[in-house]
């Protein structure tokens, strides 16, 4: 009699946990996020092998899983044109998409890049939202389609409601504006004004080198020393792109009054920041108990460069304000990601397009409602009755992979004076309306209990698994 096999799961994606705070903002990192979230459920399911790099990887953990008497599946957690595939075993794909459309031409002659291409070869499709869902059906791909919503971690259902007088104190550093005038000395501080008195000797010392030394050199000389110069000055050029931001750090993180926060990559232009930052400075400038804190999603690498292009953004706009303006810049764990949830009022979303906000799913289901439109994949569960939703209608847009960004499908543009109106009216009702702000949080957890709570969402996730059918194997996979 032969044994019976278990099924089993060989996961591709993007890096792995231990990498997570080295590749935040890199490419299709986010991916790994909704693996994580799924992960969990997905050993409910059965075993789970997981592999990077699946184009030279893939085959290996397939006939190491069946050396073991498993019988396995590959899950792609990858956008499509990252997507490798195998014959020794069903694919399926979790693409995370947020365009009404997807990509039918191969950008470039690259056939990788036509998503309806590599959908077709695929057994199973499993997306989160609607608006993914229909842009597969509608470009009339084979295999089927499932909706299956990123599962929300247990962690945010379990925070306790905000209250007005509350006091929430993270360890971790962070850039908050408006510096203040003075510094503790009574000095001025030297960040608004920058003493002139050491570019001054600099320049007085390139004159005398230029004027009196630089003529009596010999030209090897001369050569010599531009040389050295440049090199000096790349050699802190670089050192400063890494890790130098010329602003002050505050140690600690504290929250009180109302909060919005928001988590994103300020590189990814979705995001859409600019419209963030001016219509939170213009609504709340002059409330002194208004906080919004930018969490920044990137690596190490990444982080110092964007916060200071965001900074320089921020101090372009020219805007004199009493609320706050925080940076949060540093990798947070998930405990101080879970704290800093509790520390805030609301959710503060601005983007152009979404898969799902995995953020504003949290925050929602953490009694946090959410100051964000309601397209793309965030119309699934965003309504007025979980927040302040912001009106916003379609704008020719790029999909993001194709190099020559052409306007080949839609976002939202986001109508900016709703974005302020919405800022305000949150404000209003969080300082002088405690039941309805209760009320619009105790919907918002149970919203999204229904919508992506683990055991809502582990019914739909095991039949898309269940769908893929089982694979004939011909021949014997090569190690």
């Amino acid at each position: 009699m032969e044994p019976t096999t278990q099924r089993a799961l060989v996961v591709s994606s993007v890096f792995t946990e231990n990498e997570m705070a080295a590749k935040l903002g890199r490419e299709a990192y986010s991916y790994r996020f909704v693996f994580r979230a799924f992960e969990s459920l997905l050993r409910r399911w059965g075993p789970i092998f997981e592999i990077t790099r699946p184009e030279s990887r893939l085959d290996y953990a397939l006939w190491r899983a069946r050396q073991q008497n498993l019988d396995p599946i590959h899950l792609s957690f990858l956008p499509l044109q990252m997507t490798y595939l195998t014959h020794g075993a069903p694919n399926i794909a979790v693409p995370a998409w947020e365009f009404p459309d997807i990509p039918n031409t191969d950008f470039q002659n690259n056939p990788r890049n036509n998503w309806r291409r590599i959908a077709d070869q695929l057994s199973v499709i499993i997306t989160h939202c609607h608006i993914t869902r229909n842009a597969f059906l509608h470009a009339g791909v084979k295999p089927p389609v499932h909706l299956v919503p990123v599962p929300i971690p247990p962690e945010y259902f379990q925070v306790p409601p905000w209250e007005r007088g509350q006091r929430v104190v993270l360890d971790c550093p962070c850039y908050v504006f408006p510096l203040p005038e003075k510094t503790p000395d009574h000095q001025p501080n030297p960040w608004l004004a920058p003493s002139t008195s050491s570019t001054n000797w600099k320049e007085r010392a390139r004159q005398i080198y230029r004027n009196s030394v630089k003529p009596r050199l010999p030209s090897g000389i001369q050569k010599g020393v531009t040389f050295g110069v440049r090199t000096v000055r790349a050699l802190r050029t670089a050192r400063a792109e890494v890790v130098e931001v010329p602003y002050p750090v505050t140690p600690k993180l504290e929250l009180s009054g109302v909060v919005y926060s928001t988590i994103f990559n300020p590189y990814d232009p979705r995001k859409n920041f600019q419209d963030m930052l001016s219509a939170y400075l213009l609504a709340l400038g002059d409330c002194e108990d208004a906080t919004l804190v930018i969490k920044l999603v990137l690596c190490p690498e990444l982080a110092a460069e964007a916060l200071r292009n965001m900074i320089h953004f921020y101090l372009g706009l020219g805007l004199r304000h009493r609320c706050k303006l925080v940076f949060v810049n540093t990798y947070l764990s998930d405990e101080l990601m879970v704290e800093l949830a509790r520390g805030s009022t609301y959710y503060l979303n601005t983007s152009r397009a979404e898969g799902s906000c995995l953020p504003l799913q949290n925050y929602l289901a953490a009694g946090r409602p959410g100051v964000a439109p309601a397209h793309t994949g965030m119309g699934d569960y965003m309504d007025d009755d979980l927040g302040f939703t912001i009106a916003c209608h379609p704008e020719p847009a790029a999909w993001p992979h194709d190099p020559e960004h052409r306007l080949t499908t839609t976002w939202q543009r986001l109508v900016w004076w709703s974005l302020h109106n919405q800022l305000r009216n949150s404000y209003d009702l969080a300082r002088k309306d405690r039941n309805r702000y209760q009320a619009m949080a105790l919907r918002g957890r149970q919203r999204l209990a229904e919508f992506a709570g683990a055991e809502s969402v582990w019914p739909a996730l095991a039949a898309a698994l269940d769908a893929a059918k089982p694979h004939v194997q011909n021949a014997p996979i090569a190690a």
